[in-house]
């Protein structure tokens, strides 16, 4: 059996599988994770699916790569602005669905909380104090979406629906999906591989080279997101 922490003879197969092009790839995309990590880092937050999960899967590509995205979903009765920002979601999910991507969504829970419109500088030591003020506000919060992709990494993964996963996403809850499958993953007696992406800065300090449990980690760079880049405007709704 293979595993993580298997034998030289595992090991050696689970490497193989990082460059068999017949391996079978399954890339699970952290969507808002990802959309917040571009913008912050590329100045740009969206970059299509499926040609991120090409790159991802390099040389692996005799078959055909299965991308899955997941989301939380704006509800459009909550205010004038949700119900733009759903708009906008539901048009470029569609696109998404139209390149053969898998969209798991579940809708944004609110909660009440205190906010100010103001765009305040980035603080540091030297900063003055600024008044501002604040008003209440419903701030959207996605919930359960990290839960249903480690969920679903495990489930194939198990099922022998994919040799390869890779998982890209900034969030450090989905580590916990290799230390599951020390266990659960000698249910299976082929091997499989575990992988991970997430977007680095240029020239700073970059990412570990792999994320705890993970056979790998990718670092997506500018070069790599610039290829991969989505400039559609979803603010333009298609024609009939």
């Amino acid at each position: 059996m293979a595993t993580l922490g298997g034998t030289v003879k595992n090991n050696q197969a689970v490497s193989a599988l990082a460059t068999d092009p017949a391996a079978r790839v399954m890339v699970f995309i952290d969507g808002q994770n990802l959309f917040h990590r571009c913008e912050a880092l590329f100045g740009h937050p969206m970059c299509h699916p499926r040609a991120l999960a090409e790159e991802l899967a390099g040389v692996r590509t005799t078959k055909d790569v299965d991308v899955r995205y997941y989301t939380g979903r704006p509800n459009p009765n909550i205010s004038q602005a949700e119900s733009k920002k759903a708009g906008l979601l539901d048009r470029r999910l569609h696109a998404i669905r139209g390149d053969n991507v898998t969209v798991v969504h579940r809708p944004l829970r609110y909660h009440w909380a205190w906010g100010h419109r103001e765009k305040l500088p980035r603080p540091t030591a030297a900063s003055p104090p600024q008044q501002v003020m604040m008003k209440p506000w419903q701030r959207p919060q996605e919930k359960g979406i990290d839960l249903i992709l480690g969920l679903d990494v495990v489930e194939f993964i198990l099922s022998d629906a994919c040799d390869v996963a890779v998982v890209v996403s900034m969030d450090r809850d989905l580590c916990e999906i290799p230390t599951a499958l020390r266990t659960l993953g000698k249910l299976r007696s082929t091997p499989y591989r575990l992988e991970a992406a997430v977007p680095v800065a240029d020239g700073g300090r970059k990412q570990p080279k792999r994320l705890p449990g993970f056979n790998y980690t990718h670092q997506i760079t500018r070069g790599m997101f610039n290829r991969c880049r989505d400039n559609t405007d979803y603010r333009i709704k298609p024609s009939p």
